[in-house]
């Protein structure tokens, strides 16, 4: 027998809160790999730079007028401002998404460094023309879609159970959603939307 292969990307979830069956929330990290990664390489070394450069300029300060007693109070000015740099830098280069099914809403969201967060998508899961898995079957209908707007709130667009879904508005603005489902989230999904929805099993 195959053992199930069960997804370990999804950080955080509340799926069965207040007990409902049309409930679902959960956040998946985004994966560190290819332009992201590199990003993410490049802050630390920008870190690594501004610690460095700020101990060059004292020790170099230090050599022509000598600091004395404030020699270590100034080297200390290079773990503060690299520490104030990474609080307000790392959260671009730290990000998740969250998504919640509730009240009849789909709602996603990036969230950046865990605090800040940006909100991609919140409409009606009435208004959906389609909740498919991104396979084979449906890849197509999907990459034909012509969306205006593309939300990738997944960690990779390689991961388990990659699911899409397409919504048109009144002005006609087009938007495709992927991402990463539960039986919690399809099954929240399919109480609100039943007739647009492709079920499949999913690893959680």
């Amino acid at each position: 027998m195959v053992k199930k292969q069960v997804r370990d990307d999804i950080v955080a979830r509340a799926d069965d809160a207040f007990g409902s069956s049309n409930y679902a929330e959960y956040v998946v990290e985004k994966k560190v790999e290819g332009k992201y990664k590199t990003q993410r390489m490049l802050m630390v070394l920008g870190y690594i730079g501004v610690a460095a450069l700020i101990l060059a300029v004292v020790f170099i300060i230090n050599s022509f007028t000598g600091l004395g007693g404030m020699m270590i109070p100034m080297i200390a000015l290079a773990p503060m401002a690299t520490w104030m740099l990474h609080f307000f830098t790392w959260p671009f280069v730290s990000i998740e998404y969250s998504f919640t099914v509730d009240a009849s809403m789909l709602t996603v969201e990036k969230v950046m460094g865990g605090r800040k967060k940006v909100k991609l998508f919140d409409h009606k899961v009435k208004e959906l023309s389609l909740i498919a898995p991104y396979d084979d079957q449906y890849k197509a209908e999907a990459d034909n879609f012509a969306a205006d707007l593309r939300v990738e709130a997944v960690p990779s667009m390689d991961c388990y159970d990659l699911y899409f879904a397409l919504h048109t508005d009144e002005s006609g603005k087009k938007t495709i959603v992927f991402f990463q489902a539960t039986a919690q989230s399809l099954k929240a999904l399919k109480y609100y939307n039943s007739s647009a929805i492709v079920m499949r099993e999913t690893a959680r």
